[in-house]
């Protein structure tokens, strides 16, 4: 388990996909939207019942989805992500990265801590579609009421 930062790219797609989680927990919100792809989608399985709204099945185009961040994320502290481990596959474009993250969300003083599995399609360097897995009950316990 590594801190984010210390993970070092091997190339530019690696840049990319560490890129998401750094330019994240940093809100810097310009370099995280050139990260994506004008049509990117993200699909975020295994959500929490009753946090629809804060938490849809399925964001099409990079602005929803910078939209999305910028709600999620605006009142988030301490955030930080230790990458476990970040597979490469056959194809140059597609990662499979197993992670851990916390922060405390702002809105209630909850300690948000989960374990993800994101799945990374890239496409001219940028994300173009990407799976996001998580255990939904840390969510539920941590969001449930912030956003209602």
């Amino acid at each position: 388990m590594t801190l984010v930062d210390e993970v070092q790219p091997r190339d530019a797609n690696e840049r990319t996909v560490l890129g998401y989680f750094r330019h994240m927990k940093r809100k810097q919100w310009d370099e995280f939207g050139e990260l994506w792809n004008d049509d990117a989608v993200q699909q975020a399985f295994f959500r929490p019942d009753g946090l629809d709204n804060f938490i849809p099945e399925r964001f099409v185009g990079r602005e929803p989805i910078l939209a999305h961040y910028r709600k999620a994320i605006a009142n988030r502290r301490e955030h930080e992500f230790w990458i476990d481990v970040l597979h490469r596959t056959e194809d140059p474009d597609i990662f499979v990265v197993e992670c851990r993250g916390r922060s405390v969300v702002g809105e209630n003083d909850r300690v948000y801590e989960n374990r993800y599995v994101f799945i990374f399609e890239l496409r001219d360097g940028r994300i173009a579609y990407l799976k996001e897995y998580a255990d939904p009950l840390p969510v539920m316990r941590a969001f449930s009421g912030a956003f209602d």
